[in-house]
């Protein structure tokens, strides 16, 4: 028996408005030769995907089925080529409402005291946890900028491999 894609769970999962937004987002990503695989985190059956590219990480996806919502935490986000990067002034407003501020390891996503002082789309920012960003219910603003950031960092991993 096959195994369910993202797809499905997105279908299955999220309300209409945030499916549409799903699906294209999972869409581009294959069609750019991402790779999209489920994993279990911290040994539970969880609704969670691995971004890859060449085998290596470029992103997660999470889906919240109590919440019919979704999660895209792409990897390696605050390099410094982000420190100064171009954009508009809506999408550094964006960029910097989905930060994640460490808040001595309660997220969950790394150890107590990891975050650091960043600079991100030109604006200083203290305490910026090395998972620098959750793009919790993206709109199409929020979308734009991941897809951009899922490119550098597609870009860096294909330069890695030369």
């Amino acid at each position: 028996m096959d195994e369910k894609r993202i797809e499905d769970f997105i279908g299955e999962v999220l309300s209409r408005n945030a499916q549409e937004h799903a699906l294209a987002f999972v869409s581009h990503l294959r069609a750019s030769g991402m790779v999209i695989t489920r994993f279990t985190y911290h040994g539970e059956d969880t609704l969670h995907w691995q971004i890859k590219f060449q085998g290596e990480n470029a992103g997660y996806i999470l889906l919240d089925a109590e919440n019919a919502g979704w999660t895209v935490m792409p990897v390696n986000s605050i390099k410094a080529r982000f420190a100064n990067y171009e954009a508009d002034d809506a999408m550094k407003e964006t960029a910097w409402s989905n930060l994640n501020i460490c808040n001595d390891g309660k997220c969950g996503g790394c150890s107590a005291g990891t975050g650091a002082r960043r600079k991100i789309f030109g604006k200083e920012i203290d305490n910026v946890c090395p998972m620098a960003y959750n793009f919790t219910n993206p709109d199409s603003t929020a979308l734009k900028l991941v897809i951009e950031m899922m490119g550098v960092r597609k870009s860096d991993l294909a330069k890695d491999a030369e």
